[in-house]
């Protein structure tokens, strides 16, 4: 493929070099949408939550959550304790989207979860399978999208193809969490 190559200056896009957005990870989840999306956007919270994560500090915002609030988040990766800046850069409580950016090593990451509701518990022959209550479930997707700031960082992006697997058994764990969270 072609390298992106976003210039603060300028915003000239020379080549191509990211991968693109598709669902990178989804947990059903036994809770209404208002419960995940309690647990999501409790940030501050998150390292008593996810397990992946040792550390959050808000650093601009909170603490409610809204565009503009960044954090630090640590966590071990590959054998090291990292940790990355984080911004909230779109915020939607009604349709249960959020989105965030972390800049890193001359990439740009973009997380978005969303929060869609499965409202009903029927089998296939659209018969309730639950007595006559329905349950209200929910799914946690999260959609993942890199892309080079620089070309240093686009001759290496090679190197996150390698790591894709290990981003996506991370990131899994991280949706488990939550609908544990949500479940418990």
């Amino acid at each position: 493929g072609t390298c992106t190559v976003v210039h603060r200056e300028s915003s000239e896009q020379v080549n191509r070099c990211s991968m693109s957005s598709t669902p990178f990870a989804a947990v059903t989840i036994n809770a209404p949408p208002s419960k995940v999306w309690n647990i999501l956007t409790d940030i501050q919270n998150w390292e008593t939550i996810i397990s992946g994560i040792d550390d959050v500090v808000i650093t601009k915002g909170g603490p409610k959550v809204e565009v503009g609030l960044t954090w630090d988040e640590t966590r071990v990766m590959f054998g090291r304790s990292e940790t990355e800046r984080m911004e909230i850069v779109e915020f939607d409580g009604d349709g249960y989207i959020l989105k965030s950016k972390s800049e890193s090593c001359g990439m740009l990451m973009e997380f978005e979860h969303r929060i869609i509701a499965n409202e009903s518990c029927n089998d296939d022959d659209g018969n309730n399978d639950n007595g006559g209550n329905e349950k209200e479930t929910s799914v946690l997707e999260l959609y993942y999208t890199s892309r080079a700031l620089t070309w240093m960082a686009c001759a290496f992006a090679w190197v996150g193809l390698l790591t894709r697997g290990m981003m996506r058994k991370v990131v899994l764990q991280d949706l488990n969490d939550i609908k544990a969270a949500a479940e418990g």
